[in-house]
């Protein structure tokens, strides 16, 4: 046998046990009970597609919890990875439009009070809500029952993780699909824990 024919016997014997060793992986799943059942969580990429939901999702997320929209005091901690260009949308944007019908209280920490002053005419125009600004060293949390943190860098805020506050992170733990049979649930993280909103 040739050179040329050792080299290509040799390479299929490797693509061959490559695919011996793929099915056996797939074998020892299905048949030692691996596979059966719900699939597991599936995490998303980099971002929060949830975001144009999040109104509906709080909603759930306040019911679990024995609390009504009425009585949703937001703090949002304003982003701190603005849009690269003008014609970027700004998540921040995106959140303010959707928890704004009903609000009786609403609290802002940023480094960029003057970006919101349009927005804070308009709901007190609107509604008579006075938005509340405070700079990122001067937190307070009177009044606050739920934390939007809309940064992207660093950990975590745990300190500010008190009794009757939720700590919403919306970029820096994961949410994701855990799929069951007959729905799409959405696993959202609040403070330390998981809480599952039902797909619809």
């Amino acid at each position: 046998m040739g050179e040329w024919a050792k080299s290509i016997l040799i390479k299929m014997l490797g693509y061959l046990y490559n695919f011996i060793q793929k099915i056996g992986r797939w074998a020892a799943r299905h048949f030692k009970g691996e596979g059966v059942g719900p699939e597991p969580e599936e995490e998303l990429p980099e971002g929060n597609p949830f975001l144009p939901k999040l109104r509906v999702i709080l909603e759930h997320i306040l019911d679990q919890y024995g609390r009504d929209y009425r009585t949703f005091s937001p703090l949002l901690l304003d982003t701190d990875t603005l849009p690269e260009s003008m014609l970027e949308e700004d998540d921040v944007e995106l959140v303010l439009e959707q928890i704004s019908r009903d609000l009786n209280f609403l609290k802002i920490v940023t480094s960029r009070p003057v970006y919101f002053q349009p927005y804070i005419e308009r709901m007190y125009e609107d509604t008579g809500l006075v938005v509340q600004v405070e700079g990122l060293e001067e937190i307070s949390f009177g009044g606050v029952n739920v934390i939007l943190d809309m940064e992207k860098k660093g950990n975590c805020h745990y300190r500010y993780m008190q009794e009757g506050i939720l700590y919403i992170p919306i970029y820096k733990r994961p949410w994701s699909q855990a799929k069951t049979p007959g729905n799409l649930d959405i696993s959202v993280p609040i403070g330390y824990n998981t809480v599952i909103v039902k797909g619809r």
